[in-house]
């Protein structure tokens, strides 16, 4: 049994067949319609990008349930449901995800971004808005900004650069001067971080009701984010958070918010795109839980401190590490990776299982997604660190490369554009060959990389 209907969910319940033809095999959703990976493309051994469909669910490869789980009897191996059904299973696998971690859920006119039902009503509530304040530096804070029209827009961010939590200071300047130079309606300040072939990093200096499954990539794609504004502009507050916020019925605006810079804000409504939580209040004190992060703890195998119930997804909280050049993000990528292993980890025998070992996924951290309408491709350790060496290739408002270098190998890589380089840089992390006799020059574009290391 696999309880959530997102793309970790259905990707355990599609798969688990493929590794035991004799699998029953139920998948219980909230929702009546699911989250599905479609039009998968693989552009090397570990990277791929691919769609989520909001879908009607495969029943001819696994029962499906429409219900909400209020209990789980781990001893007698029984769910319950909202509904009052009761399900019994063998091995269970929990993909519940994550529920957006609002700022001041308590006010009217505060909104966060999650799934479909949220973004629906983010678009009937911009009807009204000729101004909203944005709070948060992630990938869906970033799309929104630039996805929405006819509205001013104030962005708060905690970061000196925006986008920071996929892009460092150098690929954000990338991004914002492109954005620019695009003739939007803006108020966006210049930045000023310069830009150098190489460096090291002891240069570089930063500043400090129930949910549905996760959006997929592109979700703004073919929906109006239309306020009531004559114009779009944007202001980016940077290094600042919010102070205090208030609720104002009887203004022209709904919300004053004063932020910790000092600067004060009048808005129709507050975005809230400040990250997830994971979704395991109901294993509290049953499961052992991460107190890092609040998710699921999963051994190698993703099984959780129960035998037999295992977790993936946003909902898992993943301890251990098959290479440096991995990391674990709340991402439809790892979604996809951790429900396609899981599927193979529970298909397998009691005596089979001490051969089970993570499969490639987890040896290089990878995703692609689109900012500022320019494709980005993180591969393994794409943030610096003391000591590495970055190179660069920037080729204004086209493409921006960024190879991350250590000991003569390739740690990481942050590729923005058409490079073409994404199959190239995954051989040379996943192989760690010895690039130093190239040095900077591997970024040269009269370089042919696929013949010299053919």
């Amino acid at each position: 049994v696999i309880i959530g209907g997102g793309v970790a969910g259905t990707t355990v319940a599609e798969n688990l067949q493929f590794f035991d033809e004799t699998a029953q095999v139920t998948l219980v959703s909230a929702t009546e319609n699911v989250k599905k990976v479609h039009n998968l493309q693989r552009a090397g051994e570990v990277l791929a990008s691919f769609d989520v469909l909001n879908t009607k669910p495969d029943t001819q490869q696994y029962t499906f349930i429409c219900g909400i789980m209020v209990h789980v009897d781990f001893e007698n191996k029984i769910l319950s449901l909202d509904n009052g059904n009761m399900i019994s299973y063998d091995r269970l696998c929990i993909c519940s995800g994550a529920k957006p971690n609002i700022l001041f859920p308590e006010l009217p006119h505060v909104l966060g971004i999650r799934d479909t039902e949220s973004v629906i009503k983010l678009q009937e509530k911009m009807q009204n808005c000729k101004h909203l304040t944005v709070v948060g530096n992630g990938g869906i804070a970033s799309e929104f900004v630039v996805a929405a029209n006819s509205c001013h827009i104030t962005w708060v961010v905690k970061d000196s650069t925006i986008s920071s939590t996929f892009v460092d200071s150098v690929a954000s300047k990338f991004l914002l001067d492109s954005f620019i130079a695009s003739n939007y309606s803006s108020d966006f300040p210049k930045s000023t971080v310069s830009k150098r072939r190489i460096y090291t990093t002891s240069t570089i200096k930063s500043s400090s009701g129930f949910q549905g499954s996760a959006l997929g990539p592109d979700w703004y794609t073919g929906l109006s984010l239309k306020g009531n504004s004559t114009d779009k502009k944007i202001d980016i507050q940077y290094c600042t958070e919010i102070e205090n916020i208030s609720h104002t019925p009887h203004a022209d605006y709904n919300l004053s918010i004063k932020l910790k810079n000092g600067v004060s804000i009048e808005t129709d409504a507050l975005i809230s795109a400040t990250g997830v939580l994971p979704n395991t209040g109901m294993f509290s004190g049953k499961l052992e839980i991460s107190p890092i992060d609040g998710g699921i703890l999963v051994n190698k195998r993703m099984e959780t401190s129960i035998p037999g119930v295992f977790a993936a997804g946003d909902v898992c909280h993943i301890p251990w590490k098959c290479s440096e050049n991995w990391k674990q993000m709340r991402l439809w990528t790892q979604a996809l990776h951790q429900g396609f292993y899981v599927a193979r980890t529970m298909a397998t025998p009691k005596e089979e299982e001490k051969f089970l070992s993570p499969d490639i996924s987890f040896e290089m951290f990878s995703h692609s997604t689109k900012l500022f309408g320019f494709k980005v491709i993180l591969l393994g350790c794409h943030q610096e660190w003391e000591g590495c060496d970055c190179y660069f290739r920037i080729n204004d408002g086209v493409e921006f490369v960024k190879v991350v270098v250590s000991n003569g190998r390739v740690q990481g890589a942050l590729l923005i554009g058409e490079t073409e380089l994404e199959e190239v840089m995954e051989n040379l992390i996943l192989n760690q060959l010895d690039i130093s006799s190239l040095g900077e020059s591997i970024l040269d574009p009269n370089v042919d990389i696929d013949d010299y290391f053919d």
